[in-house]
């Protein structure tokens, strides 16, 4: 009686797995250009179609992804979360699985990079940066501090640059040599950052520690790590675009939108969606995702007025792109 239990068990399982994995999704036109939102309150990707903004599709996910990339190959995106054992592969075309990744739970944070042609992923779990192919093969790992969160790649100098959200420091990598190169203190539970190469300026935002809330940009010489100033940009600045030697800063604890020039001065600024974290640049306009609106604005990066809303999944933590020419 028990081997047959252990039978059906095993058929039921097969069966349920099966099913799982021949689920099939609403398929993503190739031939447009689309930005994709992970929502991460109800497990769900939904897909805009960019030249249009309208919304095209919504995806109901299995697993409590919070990132993302589309791979260079424009069909390939790779989903991720800090909770779930694999990374995942899907084809847009086709709305199918196509594989996965084993890298064990951790993921917080992926970028591809255009120095090395290769995938950092950030481990919280293992503290590391971790540096694959895109076939999925591990290539290198690389010590962080505590909490590794943002990631930030220099093309010119090749090199990453690593926040530690839990401890006061930043660690940066020589993605040739694929080593530790430096590390230099920060402020606490530091997040978001932008390079301005042309000065050498890290900006860095935050959250802030304890009862303290961040309400400042601070910026460090990104050569020396020395402190320079502070940026007024209350409160929580977390996100950074540049463009037309513009800065815009997100900060998610007063729904503000910073419009500021190279020298830190605040040009303009406006109220978007609430509770935002994520921003990203495409034709021109401003896409960012309201985390507690369940919406996208596109906003117009001159005047700072709101063209668009669109209504998305729940909690859209994070936004990819794929843009045709």
């Amino acid at each position: 009686m028990h081997y047959l239990k252990r039978i059906l068990f095993i058929i039921i399982a097969g069966v349920f797995l099966s099913s799982c994995s021949n689920t099939r999704y609403p398929s993503i036109p190739e031939d447009i250009s689309i930005a994709a939102t992970v929502n991460i309150k109800d497990m769900s990707v939904s897909f805009i179609n960019l030249d249009s903004m309208e919304k095209i599709a919504d995806w109901k996910l299995e697993k409590p992804y919070t990132g993302a990339l589309i791979l260079p190959d424009n069909d390939t995106i790779i989903l991720y979360g800090k909770q779930v054992e694999t990374v995942d592969l899907y084809s847009l075309k086709s709305g199918r699985a196509v594989g996965s990744w084993n890298t064990g739970k951790g993921i917080v944070n992926g970028k591809y990079l255009q120095t090395t042609s290769q995938i950092a992923f950030v481990d919280q779990n293992l503290n590391k940066i971790r540096f694959f192919d895109l076939n999925g093969e591990e290539a290198s790992q690389i010590n962080t501090e505590l909490n590794p969160l943002t990631i930030l790649e220099s093309e010119k100098s090749k090199i990453l640059y690593v926040l530690s959200f839990n401890k006061e420091k930043l660690t940066v990598i020589d993605l040739i040599k694929k080593e530790k190169k430096a590390s230099f203190p920060i402020h606490p539970s530091a997040a978001g950052a932008w390079l301005n190469e042309d000065k050498n300026e890290l900006w860095i935002g935050g959250h802030g520690a304890g009862e303290e809330v961040e309400k400042d940009i601070h910026v460090y010489d990104s050569v020396t790590g020395d402190f320079k100033y502070k940026i007024p940009a209350p409160s929580m600045p977390v996100n950074f675009l540049e463009s037309n030697n513009n800065v815009f800063v997100l900060s998610h604890g007063s729904s503000m939108l910073y419009k500021l020039n190279e020298d830190g001065e605040v040009l303009d600024s406006m109220i978007v969606g609430a509770n935002p974290f994520e921003m990203v640049f495409t034709d021109r306009k401003i896409m960012i995702a309201g985390y507690d609106s369940n919406d996208v604005h596109f906003v117009d990066p001159d005047n700072l007025k709101i063209i668009k809303t669109i209504p998305v999944g729940k909690g859209p933590f994070q936004i990819v792109l794929r843009e045709r020419e």
